[in-house]
């Protein structure tokens, strides 16, 4: 089997890339034509369409480092906590603790505006959950009302535990404002309306390396890649 570090872009399912393109849409904040991509063979094609379509003023200053402030200021109002105590190395377990987490984190979302949730569940819940679905699905070639039965529970005990999960995703308050600058790009930029063009690619490929599992090396302009 084929290790997932050794996977190359033209290894990935239509569909996995085509989410990809609409998270990346969302995030500069642009509204594509249906067929954007259709002429795009390449990863290289990928960035020339967002870089044809953004139109938003250049300013060359680093959006992760502007993430980082605001991520740094709701924090200090949010939790009372002395802003200069928090670096990008400070831990999210620390400053969300476990009792009143999910409260806390409510009220840091509040703070800064933007819809952000990094709670998930216990990795032994996620994969108990899975190995539910698996086994009845399988249990549809013997007994569809048992299949039907866990199917269900499987649904209600997934829909509990996201209500109710406590596990933070991330580790640390850096990692954290990586995803919210992938996620929220134009959302964590001190002026509107403004990119630094220099940011784009590498924001596509750190996208490209989060939600698809590739390396650096296999997202550069020559890598291939299906048709979209």
């Amino acid at each position: 089997m084929k290790a997932v570090q050794d996977y190359k872009l033209q290894d990935i399912e239509l569909q996995d890339v085509e989410d990809t393109l609409g998270y990346l849409a969302k995030a500069f904040e642009l509204n594509l034509a249906s067929d954007a991509f259709s002429e795009t063979k390449t990863f290289g094609d990928i960035c020339q369409v967002f870089q044809d379509n953004i139109v938003y003023q250049n300013e060359e200053s680093c959006t992760s480092q502007q993430a980082f402030y605001k991520i740094r200021s709701a924090i200090a109002v949010s939790q009372k906590i002395d802003s200069g105590s928090i670096t990008p190395r400070t831990r999210l377990d620390e400053v969300f603790p476990r009792i009143g987490r999910r409260k806390k984190i409510k009220a840091f979302q509040k703070e800064l505006g933007i819809p952000v949730n990094f709670l998930t569940m216990k990795t032994w819940l996620i994969f108990l959950i899975i190995g539910g679905f698996i086994i009845s699905l399988v249990a549809f070639f013997f007994n569809w009302k048992f299949a039907l039965t866990g199917i269900l529970t499987c649904l209600i005990i997934n829909w509990i535990a996201m209500k109710l999960r406590q596990e933070i995703e991330y580790i640390s308050i850096g990692e954290l404002t990586m995803k919210i600058t992938r996620d929220h790009y134009m959302q964590v930029r001190r002026n509107p309306n403004t990119i630094n063009r220099n940011e784009i690619v590498k924001i596509i490929q750190c996208t490209f390396m989060s939600d698809l599992d590739l390396k650096l090396s296999e997202l550069h302009n020559d890598a291939l890649l299906g048709k979209i």
